[in-house]
């Protein structure tokens, strides 16, 4: 049926959005993430704001990280290097921070060779100084940063009657807190331009419970919340938020659980993919969380274990 001219219903007016003052490209003075307080608002929206495209984008350019700068944490070996490396292979620049140096620098050389501009940082990421010094520095060498995994992580295994309260606050420094106040620096930087991604690296443990276990598996726990109230609070601003919970992979941290050959026998008839993690299986989903293919998603934790989970 029709309408008259008086009878047409006529659309609410939507309020103009507003975003964060950005400049496109390099960061302003003081982009550094470290506590500047208040931001300047611009009446055009942010990019996670902007209107869909109806054409349906190029797979290729989807995650293609070419241009981007990426920032991980615990770089120097196991699951940092492999996603560094998965990062590089997709077109990023590298920032990688760590405690090895030369563990570093060798990655920072082996990713140059990819063409990639590579810098490595000594940083102790239980130092909330030393965090705000590696920003400031990144920022200034990069002029942004895009993503940040925050992969850096420690174990220790000891009875729950037998922890030490060192070990509880080591574990959870360097695990829980650490990845906090690293975000919170990045994500001061890319408020400011609109856009960014941050990658929590949780565990399985965060969601099974496991003897001796109690620091690891409570800081692991943590970050799936923290993911998502990040996710919730930062959304607006353009940064996604999103997390991997890894299974059992094969890393210099695991190495004592790989030599019990038994145990993992009986432990691999539990996994329905009948094989445990390799750090190059955390390519794929490292470079979708990181590209443009996951502009929509945000607050999610993903499991990434052969489903071992499943049958736990």
């Amino acid at each position: 049926f029709s309408r008259s001219r008086s009878e047409r219903v006529v659309p609410p007016r939507v309020p103009r959005q507003v975003g964060l003052t950005t400049p496109a490209g390099r960061a302003t003075a003081g982009d550094d993430g470290a506590g500047e307080e208040g931001i300047a608002m611009r009446r055009s929206p942010p990019r996670n704001l902007q209107p869909a495209r109806s054409a349906a984008p190029n797979p290729r350019v989807l995650f293609d990280l070419t241009g981007r700068v990426a920032l991980v944490t615990g770089a120097g070996r196991g699951l940092g290097a492999a996603m560094a490396d998965a990062l590089a292979q997709a077109g990023a620049d590298v920032l990688l921070w760590g405690r090895d140096a030369a563990r570093l620098h060798q990655q920072a050389a082996r990713l140059r060779g990819l063409g990639r501009r590579v810098l490595a940082q000594r940083v102790d990421v239980t130092d909330h100084a030393a965090i705000r010094s590696a920003v400031r520095s990144a920022l200034r060498a990069f002029g942004r940063i895009d993503i940040l995994i925050n992969n850096a992580g420690i174990w220790r295994g000891d009875d729950a009657l037998s922890l030490s309260r060192r070990e509880w606050e080591e574990v959870l420094e360097t695990d829980y807190t650490a990845v906090f106040f690293i975000s919170q620096a990045v994500a001061a930087a890319m408020a400011r331009r609109g856009y960014g991604k941050i990658i929590n690296v949780s565990s399985t443990s965060g969601v099974m419970a496991l003897a001796h276990n109690a620091a690891y598996g409570s800081a692991k726990a943590a970050l799936f919340h923290l993911t998502r109230i990040l996710a919730l609070e930062w959304g607006p601003l353009g940064i996604r938020v999103t997390g991997i919970a890894p299974g059992l992979f094969r890393t210099d941290m695991t190495r004592d659980v790989f030599a019990d050959r038994a145990w993992l026998e009986r432990r691999r008839r539990d996994v329905p993919l009948r094989r445990f993690g390799e750090p190059a299986d955390l390519a794929g989903l490292t470079i979708f969380l990181a590209s443009s293919a996951s502009d929509h998603l945000t607050g999610q934790t993903i499991l990434i274990d052969g489903g071992a989970s499943l049958t736990t």
